[in-house]
């Protein structure tokens, strides 16, 4: 009887740490995932009020130009649209603007906008759009991420549309004559003689 005894109360301290250590677990985990929930609402409650993607309007003529680029009108429509119903719902719409974004460098461009610094501003968007996509697939997912992420993304298509601007007045600035030739000759010889630009005296 003594033996079994010897057995027993070891066995029967051992069940009761395992419990205790089960509850504990299970008391953790729901902790957790009260947490998790909780943040998540604020998340979504951030993005409902924050989500603000937008392209500034545009002088007629670039509007034109813009009109008749499919690309760049099918990244335009799904930056207008905003999700509601769910972080789901704004994750799907970030892939969607990092896919749409990415199809659109491999495109080609109005030849008004076919430039190395529209393209580089379309890069620095593209970095700021993948970017939100990662975010949004984080967790937990950072708000403050987020929020520097849209104030960047909202600069970008700034600075972008800027640039296209900018491109397209100075094209219309009519040249003197001469101008070209010289200029064309000034390029010439840069491409000719590519480390003159660095010598300084």
């Amino acid at each position: 009887m003594k033996s079994n005894s010897y057995i027993l109360l070891p066995l029967l301290f051992l069940v009761s740490i395992l419990t205790f250590s089960c509850k504990d677990d299970n008391r953790f985990e729901k902790e957790q995932e009260l947490k998790l929930t909780q943040h998540n609402d604020s998340v979504y409650e951030f993005l409902t009020k924050n989500w603000n993607l937008r392209i500034p309007e545009t002088t007629p003529e670039l509007d034109q130009i813009l009109q008749e680029w499919k690309p760049w009108q099918e990244l335009a429509q799904e930056v207008r649209l905003k999700p509601v119903s769910s972080i789901g719902a704004f994750q799907k719409r970030s892939v969607r603007l990092a896919e749409l974004i990415s199809s659109l460098t491999y495109q080609e461009y109005p030849a008004e906008l076919n430039l190395p610094d529209i393209k580089t501003r379309v890069s620095l968007l593209q970095t700021a759009l993948n970017n939100l996509n990662m975010f949004l697939e984080v967790e937990p997912i950072d708000i403050k991420k987020l929020d520097h992420d849209i104030k960047y993304i909202n600069r970008a298509f700034r600075l972008l549309t800027a640039q296209m601007e900018e491109n397209i007045r100075k094209a219309n600035i009519p040249q003197e004559e001469g101008e070209a030739e010289m200029l064309e000759a000034i390029d010439t010889e840069r491409r000719a003689n590519p480390t003159t630009e660095n010598v300084t005296e």
